[in-house]
């Protein structure tokens, strides 16, 4: 049982994040080495093939295989994502996002799930807000995808900002999962501790060069009492970090020779709007009817296939994500 102590709880609220060291174990973490590496089985070739890469890279660990083709052929990210994207027009039948068995497993891994049904409480659903983050070497990144978050730099930002409006009052936790090693120079969050007490969300700029990669701007960084000590988090593989959804939070770049992984999970009480019904969420834990939780990994790829091809053909016309929020934002003086 790996559900939190009331003293985790009161940090948790006090401070609008919490780490949680060691709740996943190497044998947690097989199926997705392995499944990861069977991507870069299938793409390597394809890339490799059609003049994107100069090898296969095939002699090399999974790590530094993905690093080197990724510094070639930064397209790669497309292939290791576990969300589809987030403007309805960069969706297509070619669009092919990793939904296997092994992510389906991190999101119904019960140590997981007894985390955060510490925080929401016994009726669980996996919020379809979630993000891969593959990180190498941040000088080795290239620029066109430096600004992407997936890959790149993870500017100051409050994890409920993409999301539409319907989920203004939804309570939704964040888990940070650290697949590898998140040491100080590999890269590992920071949060401004408090800063979820400021109530609401902070204005968000838009990227310069990808607009929903969106930033506070620094002057406006701060707790409900001005504040703006930051805080890295370090952490070992396996460890999860709590956020709370106005915690104002980014992540160090990686300096190290290492690849920093890590997915970015998320989650609400289950009927209450995911910010994002465009995609799926699905019913991880019910204490009261666990009849409904989902626990084929084929119906949950199904699912977002499905989605896929629903915004190809035009049957959902809605945004994705918060446009709407950020244009608004961007009237604001500190964005000019």
């Amino acid at each position: 049982m790996t559900h939190l102590t009331q003293t985790q709880l009161e940090f948790f609220a006090v401070n609008g994040y919490l780490v949680v060291e060691d709740v996943l174990d190497d044998g947690d973490l097989r199926l997705l080495w392995e499944e990861y590496s069977a991507i870069l089985d299938w793409v390597a070739p394809k890339f490799l093939a059609e003049g994107r890469i100069h090898s296969s890279y095939d002699h090399l660990p999974f790590a530094q295989r993905y690093m080197a083709i990724m510094a070639e052929a930064p397209e790669l990210i497309d292939y290791v994502e576990i969300t589809l994207p987030l403007v309805n027009s960069q969706i297509s039948l070619e669009t092919t996002p990793n939904h296997g068995p092994g992510i389906f497993g991190l999101l119904t891994n019960p140590k997981l799930l007894d985390v955060v049904e510490s925080v929401l409480g016994p009726e669980v659903s996996s919020n379809p807000v979630q993000h891969v983050r593959l990180k190498p070497l941040m000088r080795q990144v290239r620029q066109e995808v430096a600004e992407n978050s997936y890959v790149g730099k993870t500017t100051w930002h409050q994890d409920l900002a993409g999301l539409l409006d319907e989920a203004d009052e939804t309570q939704v936790l964040t888990t940070w999962v650290a697949i590898t090693d998140a040491p100080l120079d590999r890269g590992p969050l920071c949060v401004i501790p408090g800063s979820h007490r400021k109530g609401g969300l902070t204005t968000h700029c838009m990227g310069k060069d990808v607009q929903v990669e969106n930033f506070i701007p620094a002057k406006l960084l701060g707790d409900d009492l001005g504040n703006k000590t930051v805080v890295p988090l370090p952490v070992r593989r396996g460890s999860v970090v709590l956020l709370n959804c106005f915690t104002e939070h980014a992540a160090l770049s990686n300096t190290s020779t290492e690849l920093r992984w890590s997915f970015d999970l998320r989650w609400h009480p289950t009927g209450q709007p995911s910010g994002r019904p465009a995609f799926p969420a699905f019913v991880a834990r019910s204490r009261s009817n666990p009849a409904q939780e989902l626990r084929d990994p084929a119906v949950w790829k199904q699912l977002w296939t499905a989605a896929k091809e629903q915004i190809i053909a035009g049957q959902y016309e809605g945004d994705i994500y918060n446009m709407a929020r950020l244009e608004a934002f961007a009237n604001s003086p500190v964005c000019a």
